[in-house]
């Protein structure tokens, strides 16, 4: 019955959680960067200066306002690489890409440009008066001499893009829907800034930073780094979801004991999530989805968090035994379909015994095969996974088949 109510639960999802953010965790890539200001090597991602491109302009030219693109594929120790650089230590929150952007610049810098902005994409415009949670994780770099606050996002048309010089000043002029009032201080692990909005419906791009100049600027100072005038954050995992979007764990799956692998959740990137096994309440992984690979059937949670809205969705695996030697010979009967419901077919297994076992290897059908291509009826079973178990009426000979029966 439990399996039942978990199967009825996957086929009724409401909504599943869709990212309007096009390559949101930064794994998608022009080509390797090597050198400072190299965002727009990120598909999809660039700084408020469009004018500007790290492939075809010289390097004599490198605003400041654009932020470093970093991915494990990257051999500069000095901006780019991953997970270790001369400013940081830092694994992505997922994948290989992040992204290196400075927040803040004291007045006394030699260097006089004081903000990086970073712009995505989306893959659609927002739908006007549509509620959009707006999440982004960022972790301050080990060598930066401040911690600050009012780190946001705005979200708007594309008018931002300044594709003039200034790009690197301060852009007061723009209110971001989204920030953290707090400052964020933490070097080891990744913080978590959400916000949500009503669309005007004009929205195709979100840019990252701090909008606030020095004086609404709250600072910490941090030990033990001095002379350096600079806030560097490491950003990654950028979503902008519909507000009551739902967790999607995907559809229960089955695997040897042990063997292989299945697929659990979305491949969507960048999500404000959190997976579990049922009955731990520490989480396995952050990512959208990814492969697993019980030794015993296993249920797993997917946790959401959209601004307020958690919402929670099980999947289960079942791990089917592993097949001795003398259960695998004899590869002449086949069974169909399968996925199966109400019945299968079973094929050239005439003068057979055919027995299902379920994973606990308790015997719950027994059918004697006595034509070529005869039905069997599994109305009576529960959902799950069974080895089917056909042997041959004179030589004893065994095939054995895994069965998946499904509501």
């Amino acid at each position: 019955m439990f399996v039942f109510l978990i199967l009825i639960c996957t086929y009724m999802k409401v909504q599943a959680q869709v990212n309007y953010v096009l390559n949101p965790s930064f794994e998608q890539y022009k080509q390797c960067p090597e050198d400072f200001d190299e965002i727009e090597l990120a598909n999809y991602w660039n700084g408020i200066d469009t004018t500007w491109n790290p492939i075809t302009d010289s390097s004599i030219y490198t605003p400041y306002c654009l932020p470093e693109y970093c991915n494990s594929c990257s051999h500069d120790m000095h901006c780019c690489a991953v997970p270790s650089t001369e400013s940081y230590y830092q694994f992505p929150r997922t994948g290989n890409g992040m992204v290196q952007e400075g927040m803040y610049w004291d007045n006394s810098s030699v260097i006089q440009y004081s903000r990086d902005y970073l712009q995505g994409r989306f893959s659609n415009n927002l739908i006007a008066g549509k509620s959009y949670c707006v999440t982004f994780f960022v972790s301050l770099e080990d060598y930066s001499c401040y911690a600050v606050n009012n780190i946001g996002a705005y979200l708007d048309d594309g008018s931002i893009d300044t594709a003039i010089v200034n790009c690197s000043k301060v852009q007061t002029q723009y209110t971001p829907q989204v920030l953290i009032h707090t400052i964020v201080r933490d070097t080891l692990n990744w913080v978590m800034i959400q916000g949500s909005f009503i669309a005007q419906g004009n929205e195709k791009f979100i840019t990252i930073g701090n909008f606030f100049d020095n004086a609404h600027t709250d600072i910490f100072e941090m030990e033990g780094v001095y002379g350096c005038g600079e806030s560097l954050y490491l950003v990654d995992d950028v979503s902008v979801i519909e507000s009551d979007a739902v967790a999607d764990a995907g559809p229960d799956a089955f695997v040897s004991s042990g063997s292989d692998s299945a697929w659990i959740g979305s491949h969507e990137e960048g999500l404000p999530c959190k997976w579990y096994v049922v009955g731990n309440p520490t989480p396995i992984s952050v990512y959208g989805g990814f492969n697993v690979h019980p030794d015993v059937t296993t249920q797993y949670v997917m946790e959401l968090d959209l601004c307020d809205n958690v919402t929670f969705d099980t999947v289960t695996v079942f791990a089917a035994p592993s097949l001795t030697p003398a259960l695998s010979k004899g590869a002449g009967a086949i069974i169909f379909p399968n996925p199966a419901q109400g019945s299968f077919i079973v094929e050239y297994a005439r003068g057979s015994t055919l027995r299902i076992v379920d994973v606990l290897g308790k015997e719950v059908l027994t059918v004697v095969v006595t034509s070529n291509k005869q039905r069997v009826d599994i109305s009576g079973l529960a959902n799950g996974v069974y080895n089917v178990v056909i042997t041959d009426g004179l030589s004893k000979e065994r095939t054995v088949r895994r069965l998946v029966k499904v509501q």
